[in-house]
């Protein structure tokens, strides 16, 4: 089913990063790893599994709940907990969630949610159980649902009875970074879910959002590594304020999207993603919270920050290009030293690259793909092409107005750039003979007996773009934009 694929797949991915939580939030959590001894596991309940879940398909629920009940605190939760398991934990979790919940009818399933949130929370507040099983642990409450999806459109309910819980667990100052993050996901979920709660929907979450957002503005002597832990929660933040689609009361929501994106001393990233939330925004419903004069300062604003993204990102990958070196007959070269009328030395192909260097090409490409992309869905939503369906330029509705004619001109240099990006830039004829030539070569390779063999094509799919080729094409992106703002046609 649509959701139900769509946020297990958020759900695999939240797994895989609690190795690394552990690592990036505290030296602490290495310490509580250490000291963990886990719960007291029964291995003689394993043998009851498959009956159990069985009759839990059926909404049958055994008439012996204390049994029900050892099962599941000796066995089945408190598998989670235990040091030696920790490498299992994300499979626990993906059963739990994707098969022995889902699957679960009737009164079974009424049983289940309600001894898996009674065992969830016990885990996540026992300091002798894991941080990876403690941070699934919550993160597990925040995708309890009180009723699977039910097909396209019809996303899953969520358990009403986690929120208050996700919240408490957040304003605990105390809590480890790790479980408050947990908390922080299960929150954004409800709003993108639905809350039915209107004080916690329209007051009580929207301002958590903000404050996150506000507090962990960047601080000009602060320390890297920890703006990057706070803006892991402003992210998670935004997202939710674009879940809940409300352009908040006196346009608080705008103003704070605004005041992010004018601020030059945030990331790009955190700049685009502000960004990217102008496009979930519910304006229609905003009434006469925003006037027109107000949708064309953020039009402008976005386009200010189209040539920002494309400059930042340029400057990105010629550091990038600056660091690569080439060799040529066992000699290494800065590929920036060489003589501009060298015709010996030169960038390679994406093919012929180093492994490293093609993971920093495949994540420069991924890096503009995804901050630029960001904008543009502020600008008009998903849209490339077409009528805009989201953002900013369907609040414009003067086909004649000036900022709406320079969003649109600045999100049809997107299409060029990106099918650079994924397929190469266009290649001259003799180069295209000459390259076909010794492809054709480089497939012949002599055999014993003098016989002629055709090695395998890899027929894996791969990029056609090296430094210089993302350099050029953002470059001539940046001069276009700025034609664009100067009031010129490009």
């Amino acid at each position: 089913m649509f959701y139900g694929c769509r946020f297990q797949i958020k759900l695999v991915l939240l797994f895989f990063v609690v190795v690394l939580l552990q690592l990036v939030f505290a030296v602490g959590a290495l310490a509580q790893m250490a000291l963990a001894t886990g719960w007291e596991v029964d291995e003689n309940q394993a043998g009851r599994r498959a009956a159990i879940f069985s009759a839990f398909k059926s909404g049958n629920v055994d008439a012996d709940r204390a049994g029900l009940d050892t099962f599941f605190d000796k066995y089945y939760f408190a598998r989670w907990t235990r040091p030696e398991n920790t490498g299992q934990v994300y499979q626990f979790v993906k059963e739990f969630l994707a098969q022995d919940l889902r699957d679960a009818a009737g009164n079974a399933r009424e049983y289940l949610l309600a001894k898996s949130f009674d065992s969830l929370k016990k885990i996540t507040a026992d300091g002798n159980a894991t941080p990876p099983s403690r941070y699934n642990a919550i993160l597990a409450i925040g995708q309890l649902s009180q009723r699977e999806p039910a097909g396209r459109g019809n996303p899953p309910t969520p358990y009403a009875q986690a929120l208050p819980y996700l919240l408490g667990e957040y304003q605990k100052k105390e809590n480890p970074k790790f479980i408050r993050l947990g908390a922080l996901i299960g929150i954004v979920r409800f709003a993108e879910m639905g809350i039915t709660d209107e004080a916690l929907k329209n007051t009580t979450i929207p301002n958590l959002f903000i404050e996150i957002i506000q507090s962990g503005k960047p601080k000009e002597d602060g320390n890297k590594e920890d703006q990057e832990m706070t803006d892991w929660f402003r992210s998670h933040a935004l997202e939710g304020l674009g879940a809940l689609k409300s352009v908040g009361t006196n346009g608080q929501v705008v103003k704070v999207l605004s005041e992010v994106i004018e601020n030059n001393q945030e990331t790009i990233e955190i700049r685009t993603h502000a960004a990217k939330i102008f496009g979930d925004l519910n304006f229609a419903d905003s009434g006469t919270t925003l006037n027109y004069q107000q949708y064309q300062q953020i039009g402008t604003l976005l386009i200010t920050l189209m040539k920002a993204t494309t400059d930042s990102q340029l400057q990105m990958v010629t550091q990038l290009r600056d660091k690569a070196r080439v060799t040529k007959g066992g000699v290494s070269a800065d590929i920036t030293n060489l003589s501009p009328i060298s015709s010996t030395i030169v960038e390679p192909e994406f093919a012929m690259l180093t492994m490293e260097q093609q993971l920093e090409v495949t994540g420069a490409v991924q890096s503009v793909k995804s901050n630029i992309r960001n904008v543009v869905s502020g600008m008009r939503g998903e849209r490339l092409t077409g009528t805009p369906n989201a953002g900013i330029l369907p609040m414009l509705a003067n086909a004649d107005d000036p900022v709406a004619a320079k969003m649109n001109s600045a999100v049809k240099l997107i299409t060029p750039l990106f099918k650079i990006l994924d397929e190469g830039p266009p290649e001259d004829p003799t180069k295209q003979r000459l390259a076909s030539g010794m492809d054709s070569m480089s497939e012949m390779s002599s055999a014993p007996g003098g016989r002629t063999t055709t090695r395998p094509r890899d027929d894996k799919p791969q990029l056609k773009v090296n430094f210089s080729a993302i350099r050029d094409a953002l470059q001539k992106m940046s001069d276009e934009l700025s034609a664009i703002i100067a009031g010129n046609s490009v």
